[in-house]
């Protein structure tokens, strides 16, 4: 009877054990903060720094446990951040953040990427497109919606170019429908036109592209935002956030071919390599431009009083906004000189 009892107390004691353990690591996994963040697009270079900040650890680092969900059409970061199903959101461009506040959705900018804007307008060298007045006649692709589509609007409207003659239709990412001459202009981010440039090699087909900024139409590229009450009740958590991001940008930019392998494994899409390395190491022009002194991330309120001004110009803002209530840099302030 006593071996019995023994043998009794030393399962309960293993039970007891087991418990404990499971309780522990449990509690340990709950320590980080978790955090949904949802980017601008599909996984691609786009994303490098994002995911390399995943791959690399710099958010377990910071107690982050990340998680990093494509975007797309389907997946609007705006709507799903103000919703609460996402915690952290990233716009291809800084001018949807302007025109959300217009509607009352509370969410400001609390770093960008490229300070020098992203997008471009392409088209087949035998089209003889060169600038936006050539657009008329045309078939144009527009990403409705998106950023790329309020530049166009304002392109098309500061250049005085009849819309009435073009023939708008909805973007399809296939670059065969510009190489087809489904469309005769596709737009995108620089990154669109470095795969498309290198699909046309393939083909021998050349490409021309216009960029808005040689029109006076400047703007911010990749925006990370979220909502005021994210800011104000987690201010730790995004600034970790900051930081472990802004050096995974960093870690990307200085080991592109390292970064490309995690975005090559990280998607089922069949991307090209050689065009995804030299679209991230082309990145770096756009977030280090030669006329900016300010580091990653940073954000000058005379930029965005231009990005305001020239939607308001357009008709695309309804009533002015005060642009310093539309983005902070206490948190990188904080990062660059804590």
């Amino acid at each position: 009877m006593k071996a019995k009892n023994n043998y009794l107390w030393i399962g309960i004691a293993v039970v007891v054990i087991l418990v404990l353990a499971i309780v522990l690591i449990s509690n340990t996994n709950n320590s980080k903060d978790e955090l949904s963040v949802r980017l601008s697009w599909l996984i691609n270079s786009n994303q490098a720094g994002f995911i390399t900040a995943e791959e690399k650890g710099f958010y377990e680092q910071e107690g982050l446990n990340v998680v990093n969900n494509p975007g797309g059409i389907d997946f609007p970061s705006i709507q799903l951040v103000a919703s609460g199903s996402d915690d952290i959101g990233v716009q291809s461009g800084s001018e949807t953040i302007l025109l959300a506040r217009q509607e009352n959705i509370p969410i400001k900018a609390i770093a960008i990427l490229d300070k020098k804007s992203p997008y471009v307008y392409f088209s087949v060298k035998d089209k003889n497109i060169i600038s936006p007045k050539d657009f008329e006649g045309k078939t144009i692709a527009v990403s409705y919606g998106r950023p790329l589509e309020i530049v166009y609007r304002a392109l098309l409207a500061k250049e005085n170019v009849d819309i009435s003659t073009i023939t708008e239709v909805k973007k399809n990412p296939a670059i065969s429908t510009l190489f087809s001459g489904v469309v005769d202009v596709q737009p995108g981010f620089f990154a669109d036109l470095i795969f498309a440039q290198e699909a046309g090699k393939q083909e021998g087909i050349e490409l021309n592209s216009i960029s808005p900024t040689d029109y006076g139409i400047n703007s911010y590229g990749y925006t990370i935002f979220a909502t005021e009450d994210m800011i104000q009740n987690n201010p730790e958590i995004v600034e970790s956030y900051l930081r472990a991001t802004l050096k995974g940008w960093e870690y990307a930019l200085e080991n592109p071919e390292e970064s490309i392998d995690y975005i090559l494994e990280e998607t089922d899409q069949q991307l090209d390599r050689e065009a995804q390395l030299k679209a991230l190491k082309a990145r770096e022009d756009y977030i280090f431009p030669d006329e900016s002194n300010t580091p990653m991330g940073w954000m000058e309120k005379e930029v965005w009083q231009e990005i305001h001004d020239n939607l308001l110009e357009q008709g695309l803002l309804e009533n002015s906004l005060d642009v310093e209530e539309i983005y902070t840099n206490e948190f990188l302030d904080k990062i660059y000189n804590d």
